[in-house]
C-alpha cells in the first residue's frame, strides 16, 4: 500500500511539473527536400526501442528495451552516431519492463529535455526508478492522453491516438500504451507500443486515421495486436516487428506473418535483420538494416 501511494504521489508530482510546458505545436510545414527524417527500430532483443531524428535535429526516443545496459550498448551509441546532444522527447509507451528498462539507463547517462508518459499506476522497481530519475533530474514531464500535443519539430506532425483516461485507469498496461502517428510530408509512421485489439478498436471508434506508410506492429507481432482486418485499416507499405531471437513467447505469431503475406505487405524483423532504419524526405522512404 505504501509503495502504491508513493508511486501515485510521484506521478502526480511529475504531471504537475509539466503543467507549465507550452504545448502549442505549429502545423506541419514539411515540403519535399526540406530535410530528412530518420527512424531507427533498434535491435534490443525481446522488447521495443525506437529512435527518431527530425529534420531539424530534434530527437525522440520511444521505449528502451528490457535491460538498463541497452542504454550504453545500443541506444546512446546511436544517439552519438547521429550527433544528438540530448534526447528532446523521451516516451515510455507503458510501464512494462521490456519497454522502459533501457530508458532508465538513458536518463542516468544522457541529457533528456522532456519525458512524455501516461502516469499509469504500476508498482515495479524499474518503473519507480524511472519516475524517480525524472523527478530528481528536474526533467519536464508531460501527461499524455489521446489528443495531447507533444512538442517536436514543427515540420513533423505528431498525433497521440491512444490512450484515453479509461485505459490509463485500468490495470491493463498494454491497452494503455501510448500510440503515436508521425507524419512527415506524405509519409507516415504508426508506433503502437503493446496496444492490442481493444485499443485498436477504441482508436477506430474515436475516428482516428490510422493509415500509415510504416507500421510498427503491436506487442512484438502478437496475434492479440495484429489481425488481417487491422492491417487493412492501416494499409502499411512496410511492417516492422521488434522481437527477440528465439523468444519464449513465439513472437511474431504465425497468424500475423500469414496475414502480412496474404496482404502482400513487406515486413522486416529486428530478430532477423538487426536495427532497421527508415529515412524519409517527405515523399518517399528508404530502408536499411544491419543484417
Amino acid at each position: 500500500m505504501f509503495k502504491r501511494s508513493f508511486l501515485l504521489l510521484l506521478i502526480a508530482g511529475l504531471v504537475l511539473a509539466g503543467c507549465n510546458i507550452n504545448l502549442v505545436t505549429p502545423a506541419p510545414t514539411a515540403v519535399p527536400g526540406q530535410g530528412t527524417l530518420k527512424v531507427a527500430f533498434l535491435d534490443v532483443g525481446q522488447g521495443d526501442s525506437i529512435l527518431i531524428q527530425a529534420p531539424d535535429g530534434k530527437t525522440m526516443l520511444i521505449d528502451g528495451g528490457r535491460s538498463t545496459d541497452l542504454a550504453e550498448t545500443v541506444i546512446i551509441p546511436k544517439l552519438k552516431e547521429w550527433g544528438a546532444p540530448q534526447v528532446d522527447v523521451l516516451i515510455p509507451t507503458h510501464p512494462d519492463q521490456d519497454h522502459i528498462s533501457g530508458l532508465a539507463g538513458v536518463l542516468e547517462g544522457y541529457p533528456v529535455k522532456l519525458a512524455a508518459l501516461t502516469g499509469q499506476a504500476h508498482s515495479t522497481k524499474i518503473y519507480e526508478r524511472l519516475l524517480t530519475d525524472i523527478r530528481d533530474k528536474n526533467i519536464a514531464a508531460l501527461q499524455v492522453r489521446t489528443g495531447t500535443a507533444i512538442p517536436f519539430d514543427p515540420a513533423v506532425k505528431i498525433e497521440v491516438l491512444n490512450p484515453d483516461e479509461a485505459a490509463v485507469n485500468s490495470d491493463d498496461t498494454n491497452n494503455a500504451s501510448i500510440v503515436i502517428k508521425l507524419t512527415y510530408g506524405t509519409t507516415s509512421f504508426l508506433f503502437t507500443g503493446d496496444a492490442e485489439m481493444p485499443a485498436n478498436k477504441a482508436m477506430l471508434d474515436r475516428g482516428a486515421d490510422v493509415r500509415s506508410t510504416v507500421l510498427k506492429l503491436g506487442h512484438h507481432g502478437s496475434r492479440t495486436s495484429t489481425t488481417e482486418d487491422w492491417l487493412k485499416k492501416v494499409q502499411p507499405q512496410l511492417g516492422i516487428i521488434s522481437a527477440g531471437k528465439d523468444n519464449s513467447y513465439g513472437h511474431p505469431h504465425p497468424e500475423v506473418i500469414a496475414a502480412l503475406e496474404k496482404l502482400k505487405i513487406p515486413y522486416l524483423r529486428t530478430d532477423e535483420h538487426g536495427t532497421i532504419t527508415v529515412t524519409s524526405d517527405g515523399t518517399a522512404i528508404h530502408v536499411t538494416s544491419e543484417k
